[in-house]
């Protein structure tokens, strides 16, 4: 890696973001780079942060100061979330679903 990760290959490039909410810092200076073929898992606690850098990345949040780009072309933090969807940057939300009219096997679960 160079002494400037801005110019590596990185697909993801965060650095130096800081989001404060009524005065609430909720990310403080988060650096984050992804190389090709890299996989991270971001894990924590309840109130970490977590949601909100995925916010960041996604562009439901504009970050407070940093820079996000997409493979070291695409400011992140200059686009709206359905410029960063058509880049192919997304999110799935976790949603629970109760199946209480079919059976077990006709959920595709293991139960």
């Amino acid at each position: 890696m160079t002494d400037n990760p801005k110019l590596t290959n990185a697909i993801l490039y965060v650095s130096g973001v800081t989001v404060t909410f009524d005065g609430f810092r909720a990310l403080n200076q988060l650096s984050l780079f992804l190389e090709p073929g890299e996989l991270r898992a971001i894990i924590g606690p309840n109130g970490a942060g977590k949601s909100t850098m995925m916010d960041v990345i996604t562009g439901k949040t504009k970050p407070d100061c940093g820079d996000v780009l997409l493979h070291g072309r695409h400011d992140l933090t200059k686009l709206d979330e359905a410029a960063i969807a058509k880049l192919g940057v997304g999110r799935k939300f976790q949603r629970p679903v109760s199946y209480t009219h079919l059976r077990a096997h006709e959920t595709g679960r293991n139960l």
